[in-house]
């Protein structure tokens, strides 16, 4: 193994700027080269004189020793560093054996720290032993490092060693050597920093333990820890670096920071220093008023006070002056500190309650403060004012205990109400004692002790109390509690009580009875708990349940709860009576829902039965539902009358033949693919009046091209037996009359006018007033009155509607009779 040194222009950047550098080698045969150490060379060396353990030599220029420190600070400068920047102590100097010599000599890092005379020279183990570790630590064989240097007893030597272990970042040799060194604190705080999960955290603090302060910054920068950055400049009293740091990179420490620069400050004398900087960091009412007060400045820190606008400085000179026994201060303060609680104390102290009660009776007044005035008023016996009071402040118990102590009846019963169990059950004593029995029970009942309540309630016949309370108890009550109340009800003729408490109480055929009997109205809920909704396996308990079910829905219909009547027809499964009864309700949309559901062929006539009743006309979802029911319940017969019927509304109604043909023609293929009796015939009917429709449109479309054809066509349908069942006669003679109008031929209109009056037909349905009017004028007579006539245009739609009515009516008798 050998060591060797080569220098040259090796550095950049900032390194190049100062010169050259040095860098010392290991070379052997099992590891090759490996580099033991690196330095800038200062200005004035100019080249490696010779390299003589432990020294290294250098030759340069003569320079003085004054303009060489100058020259040294500029580098340092130049490299980002201070010119007021001390040396590091792990610096190793060059020294020179005359101020103005030209050869000057660089102790090697390895011998760092041991004492030798000038000229003199390491011992031969010593030096070997130095070697042998610079080099097993540079090859990474630290337990041989270790065997090397341990008989080596020389302090300095291990300090100089540590400090190496700064820059390899060796913290486990770091703790060997200050061992050596007997730096007891050093290793302890070494050995807690191992927690820390950054290797340079721990090195730095290996570093703070040496006095390597700017390596430890330098570490914790590169590390992102500017929080022990922060720490260790404040330990250091670097406190504008410190609080440049908390500014910029550890902002979450910032308040801490300046409230130790404050401490700093305070303990070196600076008292306006130190406020500025118990400001920054937000402590400053409580430890402003402490340095001042202790440094007996009270004008400037009364000054200050009313300076700075801050409640709880208020609040501080407040306390002050109330412990001088100066109160009108102490109240101007506690004012300008929003604290009314000291303020209605400090009055309450002087004696001055009508200030105090005005302060305590503003609405936003904090409970605290109504609660202190109510112990002095309690105090000076002022009852009705204290228990306000306390009221006020929330303690429901003081005021109701007054009230009890007192006898305020009115009082106790309300602030009762808002008071602990315990006190309720004092006051339902109370109450009872003094025979006000429907307070006690009201009381007892808020207070948990129901049972006391109910005796009391059937002691002294109280009814409303008695079912508030059954009202109000849960589903895990006993059962035998709602049977007695029930019974109680029922013997003093309270039937509609008695129904709802029997039902909780499993009484339901009773129960069932007098709903009955006395019509007493039966809720869903009530219905739910007669009769279960759930089918049962035995045959036995099924039949009881659908037998509780039909009368519970029998009874709802008589009492016109027929949504419920329907859902209790439908549980028991009698859906046509539950039909009927939803019928009965006019609900639409359930009723079509129901019907859909249902999917019963009966059920699904009863349903277009009764929406041919509503607006099916103007609204296609109703049209579409009747034809759809009519369709799935095969009524076939049934749905060719509606067509029928949507004919006759179409012509009487609307005058629109062409749709009242649609209509017609759905109609007869209905009835074709019926199977009823006297089929043919019915069908035979329709076609005849299709017939008739169809030659009554063919006559208006040519009105214009053919008019001698439309007249011959209108004249043919006057004369067939049976034309009102299918066109309107008035509708005949004024598509006639209209076109005789149209063509000046007033002589024939008349005569087609006068053909209506003779068949008793009203004019006005059909012809407009001024073309009567004018046909009249025509032929110089004068217009006759209408006669009221003993049937309309809408007779056929009437008849039609007689049939829906007609299955309505039967349909509420049937309700009516089930």
């Amino acid at each position: 193994d050998g060591e060797g040194a080569r220098g040259g222009l090796q550095a950049s950047g900032a390194e190049a700027a100062s010169g050259m550098e040095l860098t010392t080698l290991f070379a052997s045969v099992d590891h090759g080269v490996k580099m033991q150490d690196t330095f800038a060379l200062p200005r004035h060396v100019e080249s490696l004189l010779a390299l003589h353990c432990p020294r290294i030599l250098f030759a340069g220029a003569t320079v003085d020793p004054l303009a060489a420190d100058e020259a040294e600070a500029h580098d340092e400068f130049e490299r980002g560093g201070s010119l007021n920047r001390k040396k590091e102590s792990d610096e190793i100097p060059f020294v020179r054996a005359q101020p103005l010599a030209r050869v000057s000599a660089r102790v090697m890092r390895d011998f760092a720290g041991i004492e030798l005379p000038r000229g003199g020279k390491v011992d031969g183990p010593v030096r070997e032993a130095l070697l042998a570790f610079s080099y097993q630590l540079t090859i990474g064989n630290t337990d041989e490092a270790y065997k090397a240097v341990r008989a080596i007893k020389s302090s300095s030597v291990w300090e100089n060693m540590a400090k190496m272990c700064v820059k390899t970042r060796r913290v486990d040799v770091a703790e060997v050597c200050l061992g050596n060194m007997g730096h007891v604190r050093g290793a302890l705080a070494v050995r807690e920093a191992a927690s820390e999960p950054e290797p340079e955290a721990r090195i730095a603090m290996l570093a703070i333990q040496l006095g390597l302060l700017d390596e430890t910054q330098r570490l914790y920068a590169q590390c992102g820890r500017h929080d022990l950055l922060n720490k260790s400049l404040q330990a250091a009293g670097r406190w504008p670096e410190a609080l440049s740091i908390a500014k910029e990179r550890d902002r979450i420490h910032l308040a801490a920071t300046y409230h130790q620069y404050a401490k700093h400050l305070e303990a070196s004398g600076d008292l306006a220093g130190a406020i500025d900087a118990y400001e920054n960091a937000g402590t400053h009412t409580t430890n402003v008023p402490r340095l001042l007060y202790a440094a007996g400045q009270l004008r400037e820190l009364k000054e200050y006070v009313d300076r700075s606008g801050h409640k709880a400085l208020f609040g501080w000179w407040a306390k002050f002056s109330e412990s001088a026994a100066d109160f009108d201060s102490a109240l101007e303060y506690y004012d300008k500190a929003d604290d009314q609680l000291a303020r209605v104390r400090v009055l309450c102290f002087c004696n001055r309650l009508e200030d105090a009660a005005d302060l305590a009776n503003n609405t936003d007044v904090a409970p605290a403060v109504a609660y202190h005035l109510a112990r002095q008023y309690e105090a000076r016996s002022m009852v009705p004012e204290a228990i306000r009071l306390f009221t006020k402040a929330g303690r429901y118990n003081q005021a109701a205990r007054l009230a009890r102590e007192h006898g305020l009846t009115a009082e106790l019963q309300s602030l009762s109400l808002q008071a602990p169990a315990q006190m309720q059950g004092e006051a339902a004593s109370f109450f009872e004692d003094k025979g006000q029995f429907d307070k006690a029970v009201q009381m007892y009942h808020k207070s948990g002790q129901t049972q006391r309540a109910i005796e009391l309630c059937f002691a002294h016949n109280l009814f409303e109390q008695l079912r508030d309370i059954a009202n109000s108890l849960g589903p895990d009550a006993e059962p035998a509690v709602f049977k007695r109340c029930g019974e109680f009800f029922l013997d003093h003729g309270q039937f509609d009580k008695a129904v709802g408490l029997l039902v909780r109480a499993g009484q339901h055929h009773t129960a069932l009875e007098l709903c009955v009997l006395h019509n007493i109205p039966i809720s869903e809920k009530m219905a739910e708990q007669m009769a279960s909704t759930v089918k049962l396996d035995d045959p036995t308990l099924e039949a009881r349940r659908i037998e509780t079910l039909l009368k519970i829905a029998k009874c709802c219909k008589r009492q016109g709860a027929f949504h419920l009547a329907t859902m209790k027809y439908t549980q028991a499964g009698d859906k046509v009576k539950a039909m009927k009864c939803l019928l009965k309700s006019g609900d639409s949309d359930k009723i079509i829902l129901f019907a859909v559901r249902s999917r019963a062929r009966e059920i699904y006539i009863l349903g277009a039965n009764y929406l041919q009743n509503l607006d099916w006309h103007n609204d296609a979802t109703v049209l579409a539902k009747i034809v759809e029911f009519y369709t799935k319940a095969k009524a076939l017969e049934q749905l060719a009358a509606f067509y029928e019927a949507k004919a006759a509304v179409e012509v009487d109604e609307y005058r629109d033949y062409d749709k009242a043909l649609e209509a017609l023609r759905e109609a007869a293929g209905a009835m074709e693919r019926s199977r009823v009796g006297g089929r043919e015939e019915k069908v035979e009917s329709l076609q005849h009046r299709i017939h008739l429709i169809e030659r009554f449109l063919g006559a208006r479309r040519v009105v214009k091209s053919d008019p001698q054809a439309m007249v011959d066509t209108c004249s043919e349908l006057l004369d067939q037996i049976g034309i009102e069942g299918a066109i309107r006669v008035g509708d005949i003679f004024a598509l006639m009359v209209e076109w005789f109008a149209s063509q000046r031929d007033y002589q024939q209109a008349y005569q087609s006018i006068q053909k209506m009056r003779a068949r008793n037909l009203l004019l006005a349905p059909y012809l407009d007033s001024e073309l009567i009017d004018a046909v009249y004028r025509a032929v110089g007579v004068e217009p006759e009155p209408e006669a009221e006539m003993a049937r309309g245009p809408a007779a056929s739609t009437k008849a039609s509607e007689g049939e829906v009515d007609d299955d309505n009516e039967a349909i509420d008798d049937e309700v009516e009779d089930d």
